[in-house]
C-alpha cells in the first residue's frame, strides 16, 4: 500500500509561496502580476519543465473548452499553460494541501481562476463523478503509488466515453536499483516503477485503446544536458524552491539513473471508448 503520510512528508515544503514572491521579486517580475511564463521555471515541477508540457499539450491536440483533470498538479504550472494556451477549464488535484494553496493564489496572480482550480485529494479516490471530465491529464505522479490499477481505474472512471488520457511518467528501466534521494522520493519504499510494457497492458486491460505511446528519454536527457542545475546559488526561480535543501543530490541522482538506462520517460495518449 502507498504510505500517504510518508509521500506528504518527502513532498512538504513550507513558506513556499513566499520564497515563489521573493524569487519573482529579485528576477525583476512583477510579484503582484506575473504571467504564467514568468512562473514557469518554479511551478512546472517536473522533468524538462515546460518543455515537456508543451510537448504533451502538443501531442494530446486540446481543443479550447476541454475539461481537463490534473492528477497530481503540483503548483498549477501545466494547468494554467492549458488554461492560458489552450484555453481549457482544469481543475487540479494533489495530496499535498500546500501545493493546491499556492496553486490556487499563483493562479489568482496570474488572472486564471475562472480557468484553473485546485483541491486536496487522493488520486486514488477521485472525488468527482464518472464520466466527469473530456481529458484527464497526469505528469509524473504514478512513481509514488504502488495501487497502479486502483489509480489509473479512477482515472478511466472520471473520464467520459471518447475522452482521453494523456500522461507523462517514470518508468523503470533496466532493473537496476536507483540512488536515493530523486525528486520523487527520499528512499527507496517512496518510489514505485514499472516498466512501460507493463504499464500499457494495464492501461488496455482497463479497455483504454491507446492512441500514442512513445518513449521520450531521450529528448528528456537531451534537455537536461542544455539545462544543467547552475553550479553555486540557485536562480531566484527554480525547482529547488518545491525541492528544499537536497535539491542538486535529488537532481543528480535522477538525471544519472536516466542517464544509466535506469529509468525511461514515456509520454502517451489512451483513448476511452465511446
Amino acid at each position: 500500500m502507498t504510505d500517504e503520510h510518508s509521500v506528504q512528508a518527502h513532498y512538504r515544503a513550507v513558506g513556499l509561496l513566499d520564497r515563489i514572491v521573493a524569487g519573482l521579486r529579485e528576477a525583476g517580475k512583477d510579484p503582484g502580476a506575473p504571467t504564467v511564463d514568468d512562473l514557469a521555471p518554479a511551478d512546472e515541477f517536473h522533468s524538462a519543465g515546460r518543455h515537456a508540457t508543451k510537448d504533451l499539450a502538443a501531442l494530446a491536440a486540446l481543443k479550447p473548452g476541454t475539461r481537463v483533470l490534473d492528477v497530481g498538479s503540483g503548483l498549477g504550472g501545466p494547468a494554467r499553460f492549458l488554461a492560458a494556451t489552450y484555453s481549457c477549464d482544469v481543475t487540479g488535484i494533489d495530496l499535498m494541501p500546500e501545493f493546491c494553496t499556492v496553486a490556487t493564489e499563483l493562479s489568482r496572480l496570474t488572472r486564471l481562476t475562472e480557468r484553473t482550480r485546485f483541491r486536496q485529494g487522493n488520486a486514488l479516490a477521485l472525488p468527482f463523478d464518472e464520466g466527469t471530465f473530456d481529458c484527464v491529464w497526469t505528469i509524473q505522479t504514478q512513481m509514488n503509488i504502488a495501487e497502479k490499477r486502483q489509480f489509473y481505474g479512477e482515472i478511466t472512471r472520471v473520464l467520459r466515453p471518447g475522452g482521453q488520457f494523456v500522461f507523462q511518467d517514470i518508468c523503470a528501466g533496466n532493473g537496476q536499483p536507483l540512488d536515493f534521494p530523486v525528486p520523487w522520493a527520499s528512499e527507496a519504499g517512496q518510489s514505485h516503477l514499472i516498466p512501460p510494457e507493463d504499464l500499457q497492458r494495464l492501461l488496455g486491460a482497463l479497455g483504454l485503446k491507446e492512441h500514442a505511446f512513445r518513449d521520450v528519454s531521450a529528448s528528456i536527457l537531451a534537455w537536461q544536458d542544455a539545462n544543467p542545475p547552475p553550479a553555486g546559488t540557485p536562480p531566484p526561480l527554480g525547482m529547488h524552491l518545491v525541492l528544499g535543501e537536497r535539491h542538486a543530490e535529488k537532481r543528480t541522482n535522477s538525471g544519472r539513473a536516466l542517464r544509466d538506462g535506469r529509468v525511461r520517460y514515456i509520454q502517451g495518449v489512451f483513448l476511452k471508448p465511446e
